[in-house]
């Protein structure tokens, strides 16, 4: 029988078949191989018999070849210059036959196959003279230094000096090379050769030296050229402590003067220079290679490992080329790239594992179940809260477990033995640990990035990385996270060159499901969440008292149980998004120092998330009893359900953004007069433009399996509700639907921009700049008074130390002077205002019928336009003792005026308030940046950063509509005449003989009515700002042989903050609260020793004329001093040795451990740690102990 041949046999025979065919071709040139080698070695020992005399030499030539069989070739015209020649060879091997004869003729030969190829042969030249170099190479303490690379300039000649630091390089004699010497951690120096023979050569740390170029984004420009406030951190420090944070802004903290990183809760967390806006943008403008980044958060895009350098543009010269977003300041991120020239591939793994742990639950001073249990005995009242009422559903229909017990005993249904033996059984338990088990997870992260670099040749080069993330946050929430990186730059042609970089990033994130009426901060330190076989335990009592429950069970005939661990299975959380940068420039030398450069950049973030409930989860279950009317007659029907009895409910939202930017730019760079003059400018436009769309839709009865939902007619749940409800939300009639089918939104802003900035220096010592832009955005309103309003900066420098009469203070390495002023920007936020009405849509119960309406968000406002901020600076930069002391100093005055707010209005024009520019505001202040070099010897070096800025600002004026009185005012931040971010605060007078709180007015007098007419605004007293007037930081680094040790201590001082106060004034104890509560006022004389005022039982008590708790709670005895020192990190590393490196093939292997926030030095006494607290509330947040990691460095040879 004859097998049917399969595809996959067929395909295989196939490939044989051609495997053959293609072998055939070699498999014959390998045959010829073997004879040709076979027919050489036969000729060459050929036997010659010759006898020629004075005979031309090709005629000698082709009998020698008839009698070898072999084939002469050589140049005719050499050979005839010859002449004629003698040979004699008696039965001879044809080699020995040509050596004898040929070399007199100056000829020699080659034998190739069966080929002799005749060649003039060689003249042998005689050996130049040659002299040695010799030297040694000392730090600047005189230590010599070993292993320092010698390479004379141009070449790959070189040596290393030995473990005394000397070198031997042998030169050419009478010439003059350039030698390069190298060392890690030293700048590297050239040495010109002259004629003495022996050199010493002192190499300075690179530490100490300011840096040479400032990035602006739209150009690179020498330092020494420039009259701005610029200042530079290396992407070494930003990915070093990156991996302890995950977050590229935080890393900066401490390492430049004039940024703030405030981690206060509800604060502006980053701030150049304060803050210079109320209700628009405070942030710095983020720049990634040239080009604004937008859609905010970096870390979605940019890898850490990959950052080059960090530039901060703090003042109007250096800032003021970015236009209407650049008043807050720039931050210029500059990407690595690979090094022409460089054509070893070299590759990098750097990999960390950051273990942050579960928060300190005790930080927050809650009560313990013991403390609970008798705070609730205390102040149980039956007769405020009977028992018929409380479980109704007009009371709440809600018993807490530790009311039982006190009911049934209020209600002589159990004695007081047994009350208290339930009471202390509740008050022994703790659910600590079941909250840490069940509810949250340690925090921790991990980070892997492999990137390598190179370059084919002197045209094309590389950098790329490829970075995968995981974050495990304490909330359950798991993230995943790659990132690539690529980066080309390739020169075309001497005039052209081209770079293109690639980003994308692909986040998954997977977030538990938290119980729907249970978390952390809600659930009651007696309330166990499983038994101790791990079964879970019924929570229905913090939705239902039992019988209410029972009751709409009855009558809905749906399951109304809860269950917090089970209800964490039913559903899912998860989202996923991506993000991806295209940027692509190119670079044209049109004529000897004018250039064009274009770049365009398009960048597109998308993101999915999806939230599941399924219809066994208690949120769709209790909804569902919402939209349900009872059956009537009960027990003969149905109940009637306007929700899916079957599915769960799905929500899908969507944001899809995307942002492209085009610029055109010429670049002139000339140096004339002599070399002493040079004039560097820039001219281009910018066309910029991003669309952000979001939408969200719910699918009640959702099937994920299926994916199918079921239809309800949400039109009539939204507009008309449900009347007569199961289960009635907080007693009203109507139940109305919330959460709706679908929602959508779009926020739309663009930009066009014309540029230019003009740099000149005469003799390298006096510049002068200059720049101007011009930005029109459809955020602006359309008039022409407000789109064609320049943004612009003048600036000088001068290079003190370049100056003649300089040149004997020797001590001096640099003094420069700056001095700018200009004016910059701060753009409206897109969605708050411009030149058309922003619209809302909008279903109402008011117009039930009519379909949808359009609520006026933002009514249209023509003229409004950019925050204008005017900047003076004045600076010094200064290195000093071969530049072992640098700093630099600047002082600043920065003026706001139209400051952008929301502005109340009449409402009979069809709106509450508006969008407009209203008010103006000043900052003024100074930063410090100072580095030392205190130690620097052969195997160790010792050296120090400090950072130090002032800054102090007022709000000038304020067109607020409205009387202000004290009630106002005590919640504001910002008012005419004060601070911004002020704080203000009630004139304490302590408590009443009643318990309750009262204050001083302004003439002294004691008040406790609130609606006292004599309580004004001059009663509330200034307490401070929340953001710190001090702020910076102090590192030491230290480096012993292989091993490296940093520490850096952060501050901030000068800051306020309210203090944690009790906030459970009346009412029944619901949930957990302040351990203060024990030290309220009880009795009358309790005011002699306390100022907690007293708790009241009803709601209508709490606030009366004798009685208004934020009297107490917003008090200036509740004003902290937020001041803090604190270690924020520390780093040990260590660099194996180079002889076991290279063991192991590697060129550099770094272990390193980190630790953060180890310490805390703080100027209150209250244990209040500032960076987890609310400084407006004074609600302490969530506190974390000390952070570590352990990471690995790896360079492949």
């Amino acid at each position: 029988m004859k097998k049917k041949r399969t595809k996959k046999r067929l395909t295989d025979e196939l490939s044989v078949r051609r495997f053959l065919i293609k072998m055939k071709l070699p498999l014959f040139l390998l045959m010829i191989l073997f004879l040709s080698v076979n027919t050489v070695a036969f000729s060459q020992t050929a036997k010659i018999s010759v006898n020629f005399t004075e005979t031309p030499l090709s005629e000698v030539f082709a009998e020698l070849g008839k009698q070898a069989k072999m084939v002469f070739l050589y140049d005719h015209k050499l050979v005839e210059s010859k002449g004629k020649v003698s040979v004699k060879a008696d039965n001879q091997e044809l080699e020995k036959v040509l050596k004898e004869f040929l070399p007199a003729l100056g000829l020699t030969y080659v034998f190739e196959d069966s080929v002799v190829v005749i060649r003039k042969a060689p003249v042998d030249r005689p050996l130049k003279a040659v002299r040695m170099i010799t030297g040694v190479v000392t730090d600047e303490t005189g230590q010599p230094l070993p292993g320092v690379h010698v390479v004379i300039k141009g070449s790959h000649k070189g040596v290393a000096t030995d473990v005394n630091g000397k070198f031997n390089v042998a030169v050419e004699d009478g010439t003059k090379p350039v030698f390069v010497l190298s060392f890690v951690g030293m700048e590297p120096q050239e040495l010109k050769v002259s004629e003495k023979d022996n050199y010493k050569v002192v190499l300075t740390a690179k530490l100490q030296k300011f840096d040479d170029v400032i990035v602006t984004g739209y150009q690179t420009i020498s330092r020494e050229r420039s009259a701005g406030s610029y200042s530079r951190v290396s992407g070494e420090e930003v990915s070093k402590k990156a991996n302890l944070t995950g977050n590229i802004l935080e890393t900066l903290e401490g390492l430049t003067p004039g940024l703030s990183v405030n981690y206060g809760t509800g604060e502006d967390k980053f701030l150049i220079r304060g803050t210079t806006s109320i209700n628009s943008s405070t942030e710095p403008l983020i720049v990634v290679d040239g080009v604004a980044l937008e859609e905010g958060n970096i870390e979605e895009l940019i890898n850490s490992n990959d950052i080059e350098s960090v530039t901060f543009l703090k003042d109007a010269t250096s800032a003021s080329i970015w236009g209407a977003r650049a008043a807050n300041g720039v931050i210029v991120i500059t990407t690595k790239s690979g090094k022409t020239g460089d054509h070893r591939l070299k590759i990098t793994y750097d990999g960390s594992f950051t273990y942050k742990g579960l928060p300190d639950f005790g930080y927050r001073g809650l009560m313990s179940s013991e403390q609970l249990i008798q705070s609730a005995k205390e102040i149980f009242d039956p007769e405020a809260y009977p028992w018929a009422t409380v479980t109704t559903k007009n009371g709440g229909a809600l018993v807490y477990p530790h009311e039982i017990p006190l009911y049934q005993y209020a209600n002589g249904e159990i004695d007081e033995i047994e009350r208290d033996r339930q009471l202390d059984a509740l008050a022994k338990l703790n659910n600590r640990s079941q909250i840490e088990k069940y509810l949250l997870q340690p925090a921790l992260f991990t980070k892997h990035t492999v990137s390598f670099s190179g370059a084919a040749n002197d045209i094309y080069s590389i950098y790329g990385s490829v970075g995968y993330e995981y974050n495990q946050s304490t909330e359950r929430a798991n993230t995943n996270k790659i990132m690539l990186n690529f980066k080309h730059n390739i020169q075309l042609k001497k005039w052209l060159k081209i770079d293109l970089t690639t980003n994308l990033s692909v986040q998954n994130v997977k977030t538990g499901l938290m119980p729907a009426y249970t978390n952390e901060n809600t659930i009651l330190p007696y309330e166990m969440l499983a038994d101790e076989e791990g079964n879970p335990i019924d929570h229905s009592h913090t939705v239902f008292y039992k019988d209410y429950q029972d009751e709409l069970e009855t009558k809905s005939l749906l399951d109304l149980s809860y269950v917090p661990l089970d209800d964490m299975k039913e559903g899912f959380n998860k989202s996923k998004s991506v993000n991806g940068r295209v940027n692509l420039g190119i670079a044209i030398n049109l004529i000897k120092g004018l250039k064009y450069e274009g770049r365009f950049q398009y960048q597109q973030n998308y993101s999915k998330s999806e939230l599941f409930y399924s219809q066994n989860s208690s949120l769709v279950r209790i909804e569902l009893a919402r939209y349900t009317k009872p059956a009537n007659p009960p027990s003969t029907t149905a109940p009637t359900y306007y929700l899916p009895t079957t599915g769960g409910r799905y929500t899908l939202a969507n944001i899809d953004g995307m942002n492209w930017t085009i610029r055109n730019q010429f670049n002139y760079d000339r140096v004339f007069g002599k070399d002493k003059q040079q004039i560097t400018a820039i001219a281009g436009m910018e066309i910029q433009s991003g669309v952000s769309t979001s939408n969200s839709n719910t699918r009640r009865g959702y099937d994920p399996q299926s994916q199918t939902y079921q239809a309800y007619d949400e039109k009539e749940l939204a507009t008309n509700g449900v009347s007569g409800a199961v289960y009635s939300n907080f007693g009203t009639p109507r139940n109305t639907l919330v959460t709706k089918m679908f929602s959508q939104s779009e926020t739309e802003k663009r930009f066009v921009s014309f540029y230019s900035n003009v740099a000149y220096t005469y003799n390298s010592k006096y510049t002068l700049n200059g720049s101007i832009r011009v930005d029109q955005s459809n955020l602006y309103g359309s008039d022409p008074s407000v789109q064609f309003k320049p943004i612009w900066s003048v600036g000088v420098a001068w290079n003190l130390k370049r100056e003649s009469f300089m040149d004997q203070v020797d001590f001096l390495n640099r003094l420069d002077f700056r001095f700018s002023y200009g004016l910059g920007g701060n753009s409206p936020k897109p969605g708050k205002g411009g030149p058309y009405n922003l619209l809302n849509a909008k279903a109402s119960t008011m117009f039930a019928g009519l379909g949808i309406g359009y609520d006026i968000m933002y009514p249209a406002n023509d003229k409004i336009h950019w925050e204008r901020t005017r900047t003076i600076n004045g600076g010094i930069d200064v290195a000093m003792f071969n530049n072992r002391i640098t700093a630099s100093i600047d002082v600043y005055h920065k003026l706001t005026t139209e400051l952008l707010a929301t502005k109340p209005t009449d409402q009979t024009l069809g709106w509450e308030s508006f969008y407009t520019n209203f008010g103006d505001m000043k900052n003024q202040g100074f930063e410090v940046s100072l580095r030392t070099k205190n130690i620097f010897t052969r195997n160790f070096s010792w050296s120090t950063v400090l950072t130090m800025t002032n800054n102090r600002n007022k709000v000038l004026k304020l067109n607020l509509d409205g009387a202000m009185t004290a009630g106002k005012k005590v919640y504001m931040d910002y008012i005419e005449g004060y601070a911004g971010n002020s704080l203000f605060a009630y004139r304490w007078a302590g408590l009443s003989e009643e318990g309750n709180p009262q204050v001083y007015n302004a003439e002294g007098q004691i008040i406790s009515d609130y609606q006292d007419e004599s309580l004004t605004e001059d009663a509330v007293k200034f307490m401070g700002v929340t953001q710190p007037k001090w702020y910076g930081a102090l590192t030491n680094n230290f480096s012993y042989k292989g091993f490296d040790f940093s520490f850096m201590l952060v501050y901030n001082f000068g800051h306020k903050m309210r203090r944690d106060v009790n906030n459970f004034w009346y009412g029944r104890l619901a949930r957990n609260v302040s351990k203060k509560f024990l030290d309220r006022w009880r009795e009358p004389g309790d005011e002699k020793y306390t100022d907690v005022p007293k708790y009241v039982s009803k709601t209508v008590e709490n606030k009366t004329k004798s009685r208004d708790i934020t009297f107490y709670e917003l008090a200036d005895i509740n004003v902290l001093d937020a001041s803090y020192v604190k270690l924020r990190d520390i780093t040990l590393s260590y660099s194996l040795p180079k002889s076991l490196c290279d063991k192991l093939f590697m060129d550099k292997i770094t272990l390193r451990a980190q630790a953060s926030n180890l310490f805390l030095i703080a100027a209150n006494n209250d244990g209040i740690d500032p960076e987890y607290h609310h400084y407006r509330s004074g609600l302490r947040g969530t506190k974390y102990g000390p952070s570590w990691s352990f990471g690995l460095t790896i360079n492949f040879k």
